[in-house]
């Protein structure tokens, strides 16, 4: 009976230290408060391209930034640095048009989901005119929200 009542003793402790150590879940204006931190770091990317802005795109950008593009290897830090840097060389961008289909955040993350519609203007020859869709995931960082993983495709051909 004594060994009973201590194993139910040391189970009703542990479960109590497990329910109060548990995270609770966000508040929900905490999660609205997310979502638009995300939607204005968002819109700075965004202007910094039709601006032509390298700096203001690099820093919105995380500093172990991963790209993934179809038939491409990945492109680490460095390699997006440079992507960049030389795009916003080649081309202008007078127009993007960015639609979200989805967007949820999950603690320090949050994934942004939709389609694009772009023109590049390269410097010289007629403008491109790119669709697709796109994924990002965004990370909280010291200063803000960041590109941590980006990808893109385009449509299926019709």
């Amino acid at each position: 009976m004594m060994r009973s009542l201590s194993l139910c003793l040391v189970s009703s402790a542990l479960a109590l230290v497990v329910t109060a150590c548990r995270p609770s879940a966000p508040p929900a204006d905490d999660v609205a408060a997310d979502r638009a931190a995300v939607d204005a770091a968002l819109e700075e990317y965004r202007q910094a391209w039709l601006q032509g802005d390298t700096a203001m795109a690099l820093r919105r950008v995380s500093g172990d930034v991963r790209f993934l593009f179809p038939g491409t290897p990945d492109l680490d830090s460095a390699a997006v640095h440079e992507l960049v840097i030389s795009e916003m060389a080649k081309y202008r961008i007078p127009s993007l048009t960015l639609k979200r289909a989805d967007f949820f955040v999950a603690g320090s993350y949050a994934v942004d989901i939709g389609t694009y519609d772009e023109i590049q203007a390269p410097k010289t020859g007629a403008p491109i005119h790119g669709t697709g869709r796109y994924m990002t995931v965004w990370r909280r960082e010291p200063g803000g929200w960041r590109i941590w993983r980006f990808m893109i495709n385009e449509p299926p051909k019709s």
